[in-house]
């Protein structure tokens, strides 16, 4: 952002994202994210500006440094890229917290509806790195043999996000994980196999 701020910018950011994430936008105030940031209001404000621009700065970083690190921990870095997307889709069902806040963008786009246009543009920013990452493997499948030639990578792709997404809201809202587990990986075989040329 070429500012020189007094704190780490980027633990800051991670509270403020993750407040976003567990109260979505309209549920936080700038008490809370005084409050999960240790920063005065002053501070956050003069640093970037109103709760609006706090929000768009929460879901760049959430974009660069969750979304990127999770494509690239499950999917880029593994030598089988069948199992790297049930990985990345089991990592759904367990957050490291214990907690089911979900994710950032999912939330976010159930509460603004694409009411703004500049937070859908972040949104569409996450969803097409998730795409794009699932388009990689899917290729990858037909070079290592795991699926034969591929028809339509793009629309498995995009097939795959669904099924990603609609994870994440029963994930916020707690219901049917144990169901969602049991048939997982066969609906993402069925998805990933199910169209070739």
């Amino acid at each position: 952002m070429g500012r020189n701020l007094g704190f780490d910018e980027k633990e800051v950011l991670s509270k403020i994202t993750n407040t976003f994430r567990q109260k979505g936008y309209e549920g936080t105030s700038i008490k809370d994210l005084v409050k999960a940031t240790g920063l005065t209001s002053g501070s956050l404000y003069n640093s970037y500006g109103g709760k609006d621009a706090l929000f768009r700065a929460a879901l760049a970083h959430y974009n660069n440094n969750v979304v990127r690190h999770r494509i690239s921990i499950y999917l880029d870095k593994t030598d089988n890229p069948l199992q790297g997307i049930k990985n990345l889709f089991h990592s759904l069902l367990n957050e490291p917290d214990g907690l089911s806040n979900g994710c950032l963008l999912t939330n976010t786009a159930v509460e603004f509806n694409n009411r703004l246009r500049h937070v859908s543009q972040d949104l569409d920013t996450g969803f097409s790195l998730l795409e794009s990452g699932f388009r990689r493997q899917i290729e990858k499948c037909t070079t290592t043999g795991q699926i034969p030639k591929h028809s339509a990578p793009q629309q498995t792709a995009t097939r795959l996000l669904l099924l990603y997404q609609g994870i994440l809201v029963f994930v916020r809202a707690e219901l049917r994980i144990k169901e969602i587990e049991q048939t997982l990986d066969q609906e993402i075989e069925t998805i990933i196999k199910g169209t070739f040329v």
